[in-house]
């Protein structure tokens, strides 16, 4: 879903005129190049100027050459280009139905409106099962005027209510439409106002059935750019109109809506996503006997450990732990009971072990441990603790067993190869000394 800058939705073909202009000016400018606004300017504030505005003061004032400084004029509000087009729906969702958009330097950059936000709606994002008849019972916003209405009285009209147009109704049916954009014409044209609107209205109207869904209603005003739909039943008859303020706040909360609904689905998807990675890292870095860290996580963390030692400049120390005779007991017992004689000696070294010591099960009956910050005194003093705990542990309906243990001092320039090297000797001549016993190589 793309939800596009500012910049990208905003019409730069706008009038901008200082509030120290005049007002006949701003008039001329109008219908000059019929606009149906113009925006003044006064230092950091924008104001807009309508074609009703122009109408109502020319009826109660009579004269134009007065500056815009003197008129009360709605400020309107500030976004910037750079801004997200979802930052501007709370402002049109209100009564604005322009908002001024500024470049970084607080210049003007243009205008957006309504019909900018309604023409960059996807239609996708509306419920196509949403109907016009269901939008209408929520709300009737209509203007209905006769055919033999003055035309003077129906400007009138418009502008007291600020509509953007005044449907023409008879025998309920729409015969005539008129728009501010024809009030600017005929304003223009300087036309006799004292004439019947059906003198100046535009018909025929194009309508569009009540049932049509709100995704083919959208789409009727984006290929006519209509700012309004009228609608009728299926006689023909005037059901009301709809303008683009109340599309839009529809599909303002069908996006926020979907939006929710994406963020909750994409959250229980990161959720389901995260155990599951959880659960292959701890596969993919465990030993599936005794759920000790195996060889490769042991590398990752070698290099972890290593790198803090130079850091630090502290001491590492590395142990090889071998129980003795092993074979003997899968041969005498079995493998299974061979198999609860791991995972009881794996608990007991979990156990005996610091908190910052690292464990593996290195294969078979071997066991590797990283001793992060001993030195050669501190791994014999763990190692000679772990070896006697072993003779010591009682298996209930198992055989006893010992270890011997080899350790070393990891060096600057070692890699995991090296050290278990050197730790492989020591433990060769613990095995040589008679076994249940711990030598060193450092």
């Amino acid at each position: 879903m793309h939800f596009p800058k500012v910049s990208e939705i905003t019409t730069t073909n706008v009038i901008f005129i200082p509030k120290q202009a005049m007002l006949s000016e701003a008039i001329d400018i109008m219908f000059n190049f019929e606009h149906r606004y113009v925006f003044i300017t006064d230092g950091d504030n924008y104001y807009v100027l309508s074609i009703y505005d122009v109408f109502r003061i020319k009826r109660e004032r009579g004269e134009t050459a007065f500056p815009l400084s003197e008129l009360d004029m709605p400020k309107i509000p500030k976004v910037y280009k750079s801004e997200n087009i979802l930052e501007t729906l709370e402002y049109l969702h209100n009564d604005f139905e322009q908002l001024i958009v500024l470049n970084e330097d607080n210049s003007p950059y243009g205008v957006v409106s309504q019909s900018d936000i309604l023409s960059n709606i996807d239609p996708d994002t509306l419920m196509d099962t949403y109907r016009l008849s269901d939008l209408l019972k929520m709300k009737k916003r209509n203007r209905w005027i006769n055919q033999e209405m003055i035309t003077q009285e129906v400007f009138e009209v418009m502008e007291h209510h600020n509509h953007d147009a005044a449907i023409v109704i008879e025998l309920q049916r729409p015969i005539g439409i008129v728009t501010t954009k024809d009030v600017l014409r005929l304003l223009k044209r300087k036309v006799d106002l004292s004439l019947p609107i059906r003198y100046y209205m535009t018909t025929p109207v194009e309508t569009v059935p009540q049932s049509c869904t709100l995704n083919e209603a959208l789409q009727f005003m984006k290929d006519k750019h209509f700012k309004r739909i009228i609608t009728v039943d299926n006689e023909g008859r005037m059901v009301g109109s709809i303008t683009q303020k109340e599309l839009i706040s529809i599909a303002y909360t069908r996006w926020v809506k979907m939006i929710q609904e994406y963020q909750n689905e994409l959250q229980q998807i990161n959720e389901k996503l995260e155990r599951k990675s959880k659960k292959f890292e701890k596969i993919a870095a465990t030993d599936p006997l005794t759920g000790l860290y195996n060889r490769l996580k042991l590398l990752e963390l070698f290099v972890t450990e290593y790198t803090l030692m130079l850091q630090r400049q502290h001491d590492l120390s590395l142990l090889v732990i071998d129980l003795d005779h092993f074979k003997r007991v899968n041969d005498t017992y079995g493998h299974n009971i061979g198999d609860k004689v791991l995972k009881q000696v794996s608990n007991l070294l979990l156990h005996e072990l610091r908190s910052i010591d690292i464990l593996c099960r290195w294969g078979g009956e071997e066991f590797v441990v990283l001793l992060p910050s001993a030195n050669a005194e501190d791994a014999f003093f763990i190692s000679e603790k772990i070896r006697k705990n072993i003779e010591n542990l009682a298996m209930e309906d198992l055989p006893s067993i010992t270890a011997s243990i080899g350790f070393t001092q990891v060096k600057e320039g070692d890699d995991l190869h090296s050290a278990i090297e050197r730790a492989d000797k020591a433990l060769y001549m613990a095995k040589i000394a008679g076994r249940n016993c711990v030598k060193s190589i450092l």
